[in-house]
């Protein structure tokens, strides 16, 4: 796997157990593991804050989205090949990433799988989960990464962007990506909400890309206690955009059944 200068776009070579462009641009592997190639770096917080990322770390970890996590990884095995190379971009703290590396170390006993994100404390997480997945600090439309270097590219809630996607995937690679679905956390919503509303689920077709595969995915979750309510809404959008009001609803709420609805998508560049 090779990775390209966030500067210059040249290739980064191993160099005193950091990385180096021909153009004499450096970085440093920081001391979790990861590197940082996130263009603009000059301070301040990127992507999800820790709370965000630590609220999700303890949702995900009570198996609520592992149902959605195996059918990804299910539908990684199948189209990828024990050769490929596997990014996740837009990863987060990594929890379909490290159930998808796993699924592929234990099918093929190796793996090449990378993970980028632009929020350090997620990619941190990453490092510390899996040290086989290669995690980078690096943001989706800015890819530090050669143009088809990828067999396989994941995206799972991320903003799509169309362009780096298709460029940095092989002719005929595999692009799969997971959304949310109409009902997806509705009941949620109406505890926040006083008009509770259902996803629009966006047109299907992207440029470039043959949709192979349009997947539903829906169950209820049983949330038994405050601490598992608190930390779902804490790791949407939702905790940003809720009023006094309706973040006291979700206070006060000691269990919630919650539907899970998804659908994943299986594209082939063409």
């Amino acid at each position: 796997m090779h990775f390209t200068c966030p500067k210059c776009r040249g290739k980064l070579n191993i160099f005193d157990g950091g990385l180096r462009c021909g153009e004499g641009h450096s970085f440093d592997r920081a001391r979790f593991g990861y590197y940082n190639l996130l263009l603009g770096t000059g301070g301040g917080v990127h992507g999800d804050n820790k709370e965000m990322i630590l609220a999700r770390r303890a949702f995900l970890s009570g198996g609520f989205y592992e149902p959605l996590a195996r059918r990804i990884a299910s539908r990684v095995l199948e189209h990828t090949a024990p050769s490929g190379a596997l990014l996740d971009a837009g990863a987060g703290e990594g929890y379909y990433t490290d159930i998808i590396e796993r699924e592929l170390f234990s099918r093929d006993g190796k793996s090449d799988v990378c993970a980028f994100d632009i929020s350090k404390d997620a990619v941190r997480e990453i490092c510390k989960k899996n040290p086989r997945i290669s995690s980078v600090v690096a943001g989706s439309y800015h890819i530090p990464a050669p143009d088809g270097e990828f067999d396989t590219l994941i995206n799972t809630f991320s903003p799509l962007a169309l362009e780096e996607s298709a460029r940095v995937l092989k002719r005929g690679g595999i692009f799969i990506m997971a959304i949310p679905g109409e009902h997806h956390l509705y009941e949620l919503k109406s505890v926040i909400y006083d008009t509770p509303y259902k996803n629009v689920v966006a047109d299907t077709a992207l440029s470039g890309f043959e949709l192979l595969l349009d997947e539903p995915l829906t169950y209820k979750m049983q949330l038994e206690n405050a601490e598992s309510v608190k930390n779902l809404f804490m790791m949407t959008p939702y905790a940003y955009r809720t009023s006094a009001e309706g973040r006291a609803r979700v206070g006060a709420l000691e269990r919630l059944e919650c539907t899970a609805d998804f659908r994943i998508f299986v594209y082939r560049r063409i």
